[in-house]
């Protein structure tokens, strides 16, 4: 599957513009994501971890029953490149002042007398243990999701670039629709493969982060919140309990926030956040418009429901 990084970098640079914009989002935060996002995508382009061999992903109609083509914690990565760029964030971090600078340092620390192994930490991360993660975080309790970002944001460039190789081997009904999204169709009539009736990634079978509405249309698209992939799923469905009873699931926008909805399922009290740019000349990176909405977590909170998943971020 080819990747058109120059678009992306074009289409990156305006939505950072859009993103400092918003007045609620602290400017050091924007930079921070800014400089990251930034490095990351240059990241794509020199990662270089083993892509798996087909006879080793999930069969087409297993996958199709739910199965993902690789679980998580097979994902391969660029242990060299992962290690590097988890170095370089900390340099960011480290220019911030107050609990996310010390926590950056005492992580670094331990790291520097072997206290804590990065190759470890990864492991722990591929293979979703939040034990491990929350208990570090107590380690650090101002700044408890600092060793959260930090892993996460040094692997994902890995990570899109093993998902984006081997999503070419989805079913053929999937094939086409499954992409890494750069922006809003509002021209292009499609005529999209069957939804997925499970809400888990195809690729790595992990949760959704946000969702997205595309074409004329307005399909449902659900985007990843490992591996990034976005992929069509149904229009009513809750995407953490599968919930599809329509007294069940509902929505709420924010006249502040156009091009947002707020989707609550009351049988699971989880929420998540739609994208629909459809009428809008906005550019959708899931991973960015997902910050830039970030007022809309605080309501649902506020409303007593809870976020399915950590951010693209870590937090």
């Amino acid at each position: 599957m080819t990747f058109d990084y120059t678009k992306a970098q074009l289409q990156l640079d305006k939505k950072i513009k859009e993103l400092g914009k918003k007045k609620f989002l602290p400017a050091e935060l924007v930079e921070l994501i800014s400089k990251v996002a930034k490095i990351q995508l240059e990241a794509e382009l020199h990662a270089a971890p083993t892509i798996p061999e087909q006879a080793s992903l999930a069969p087409a109609n297993e996958n199709i029953q739910g199965r993902p083509l690789l679980a998580r914690a097979d994902f391969p990565y660029d242990y060299e490149q992962a290690a590097q760029l988890f170095s370089k964030f900390s340099d960011l971090l480290l220019n911030f002042s107050g609990p996310i600078s010390d926590a950056t340092k005492l992580i670094s620390s331990k790291i520097e007398n072997g206290e804590l192994e990065l190759k470890k930490v990864f492991s722990a991360y591929l293979e979703g243990d939040d034990i491990f993660f929350a208990k570090w975080g107590e380690n650090t309790p101002e700044a408890p999701r600092t060793l959260n970002f930090l892993v996460q944001s040094a692997i994902t460039p890995s990570i899109r670039v093993v998902a984006r190789n081997i999503a070419a081997h989805l079913p053929e009904i999937e094939k086409a629709e499954v992409q890494t999204p750069t922006s809003v169709d509002l021209e292009i009539e499609v005529s999209p493969p069957p939804a997925r009736q499970h809400g888990n990634c195809p690729v790595c079978g992990s949760i959704p982060f946000i969702h997205a509405l595309r074409h004329k249309q307005g399909f449902r698209y659900a985007n990843c919140s490992f591996c990034h992939t976005e992929y069509r799923v149904r229009r009513l469905a809750c995407a953490y309990c599968d919930e599809a009873d329509s007294k069940e699931i509902k929505f709420f926008t924010v006249e502040d926030e156009p091009g947002y909805r707020v989707e609550v399922c009351d049988n699971c009290k989880n929420y998540i956040k739609t994208i629909d740019f459809r009428e809008m000349d906005k550019v959708s990176i899931p991973t960015l418009d997902d910050l830039e909405s970030l007022s809309l977590d605080f309501l649902a909170v506020e409303e007593g429901y809870n976020r399915g998943t950590l951010s693209a971020w870590g937090f």
